[in-house]
């Protein structure tokens, strides 16, 4: 079961790079409601490439970890997936909230590294444990 969570933590920001690539198009091409509820195009676009970027990464290490046999610690997968869903979403707020970007509130600062420090800690423990599945097959 840890490992489906990898696919369905991917599923889910594909589908929410979807709605962003949606929304990018109804504020470029002259919505003015969309343009008022997203005042800050540019971190929505950025959030948009980052859900696609962690969609991507969770997708190849769960078809990393199932063609190497190798099933991850609890913690390896729940910091992934966490890290992947809430540290584009950073981008997201600011998107919304174009203030956060000049003077962030505290909350929103520890928000930001609390999810940075799950993507970096998960990623990398995922990327180690392919690895020396990898070299313990040579």
């Amino acid at each position: 079961m840890p490992l489906a969570a990898f696919a369905l933590s991917a599923s889910a920001c594909l589908f929410i790079a979807l709605v962003e690539a949606w929304l990018l198009l109804a504020t470029t091409k002259g919505s003015n409601a969309a343009a008022r509820w997203i005042p800050n195009v540019r971190d929505l676009l950025k959030s948009h490439i980052d859900y696609l970027m962690m969609a991507l990464f969770l997708f190849v290490f769960f078809g990393l970890f199932r063609l190497l046999a190798v099933v991850p610690p609890g913690w390896v997968v729940a910091s992934a997936c966490f890290g992947a869903f809430f540290n584009p979403a950073g981008f997201l707020v600011c998107a919304l909230r174009p203030s956060y970007v000049a003077s962030p509130p505290g909350a929103f600062l520890a928000w930001m590294l609390l999810s940075c420090v799950a993507t970096t800690v998960g990623f990398a423990s995922a990327g180690w444990l392919i690895a020396a599945a990898a070299l313990a097959a040579i």
